[in-house]
């Protein structure tokens, strides 16, 4: 049986983070066919290894204090990712070097794709990358990613797939959306008591106004429909900006933001009537698959990744012009989508389908590393 090491030090520890989670869960899968292990930052499993880091979460709550605060991004342009990555290293590399394996896995970006060249040059071992940063930034986190070249890389949609082949032609690639397991995100079950007036209209970001979500966006077309109210769930040092323009202009009666647990999540979703995050990249998409999976239908930025990830289950639109944002909201709400549930698109991410993908990637890796590029699409664009 071939073993495999995933790399993710905040997995265990950053129950919000889409990527540690992902890991988390795929891992779990992967269990099934290969000898697994994580290295996390805490025990989230029987393969986990936990090892000793300073952890996204703990540079984040430092920056609460405003003198460090301008201190850390004094000296690091991404103070919670740059010091992470410095302070796992030799962990990770101590604990590759005594515990080989037949494959790397990294999911934590650059950080764990940099210690698993160290091994590839040492060993050999062959890298499998999923990008889960994709086109942010002007794809600065994926061109710097695949300066390393990863043996093969892992891609969310055929837009990210598009721009790998044009920039790295030679780069050996497989197209696998992420996962949601339908047993839990299902709009069957408990829901979160929210206290807010119905229709609920919900989103799922970082609260922080340099990020690409542009959740100012999503409250102020909310305000244009005098029915409805806002729930924002997440965290991040802008909370308290978000909480005052929510306040202001939908009303303490109509707008909360609070936190919850993954674990909490499919409650959170329904609670809701429908889903909507402005962002200005998908990333991964991950928060509108499990909307969908709970019946939620989406309203979202009209682009490529946006249309292949929501099908027919919801609306995209030009999220910029408050006035047409606020109409497609209006009409999601309006709308019967028990014609085609949500539910039944979120099917195509199913981490049962998914899983599958990932054990023939893990074996084209280890096998045939140098393996020109394929594409595998597990979902109709």
């Amino acid at each position: 049986m071939y073993k495999i090491i995933l790399i993710h030090p905040s997995a265990g520890v950053n129950w919000q983070g889409n990527s540690e989670n992902f890991a988390i869960e795929l891992a779990r899968c992967l269990d099934n066919y290969f000898e697994v292990e994580l290295i996390s930052g805490a025990e989230c499993g029987s393969f986990s290894r936990p090892i000793p880091s300073i952890t996204r979460n703990d540079v984040i709550n430092w920056a609460c204090y405003p003198l460090l605060n301008r201190l850390l991004h004094r000296w690091f342009p991404d103070p919670e990712i740059a010091i992470e990555h410095l302070t796992n290293f030799l962990p990770c590399i101590s604990y590759l070097l005594k515990h080989p394996a037949d494959l790397i896995f990294p999911q934590n970006g650059y950080g764990g794709l940099f210690v698993a060249s160290c091994i590839r040059a040492i060993r050999g071992t062959p890298i499998l990358l999923t990008e889960h940063n994709s086109l942010s930034k002007q794809s600065e986190y994926l061109r710097h990613n695949l300066t390393l070249k990863p043996d093969r890389l892992i891609v969310p949609n055929p837009a990210v797939a598009r721009y790998v082949e044009h920039f790295a032609p030679h780069q050996p690639l497989s197209i696998i959306p992420h996962g949601i397991n339908p047993t839990e995100f299902t709009p069957v079950g408990k829901a979160i008591v929210t206290g807010l007036p119905k229709p609920t209209i919900l989103c799922v970001a970082p609260l922080q106004r340099a990020s690409n979500s542009r959740i100012e966006l999503a409250i102020r077309a909310v305000a244009r429909l005098p029915q409805a109210s806002l729930l924002i769930c997440g965290e991040g040092e802008d909370r308290d900006y978000f909480q005052k323009l929510g306040d202001r202009l939908l009303g303490q009666d109509r707008f909360q933001i609070n936190t919850f647990a993954y674990a909490q999540m499919p409650q959170v979703y329904r609670s809701a009537d429908i889903f909507t995050l402005p962002s200005l990249e998908a990333f991964r998409g991950l928060a509108y698959i499990e909307a969908m999976a709970c019946g939620l239908p989406v309203v979202a930025t009209d682009d490529s990744v946006r249309r292949y990830l929501i099908g027919n289950s919801g609306i995209t639109c030009n999220v910029t012009d408050i006035d047409i944002y606020a109409e497609s909201l209006q009409i999601a709400l309006e709308q019967n989508w028990l014609k085609q549930p949500p539910q039944h698109n979120a099917l195509r991410f199913s981490w049962q389908e998914v899983a599958l993908h990932y054990h023939k990637a893990v074996l084209q890796t280890i096998l045939q590393p140098n393996q020109e590029s394929k594409f595998m699409e597990i979902a109709d664009s």
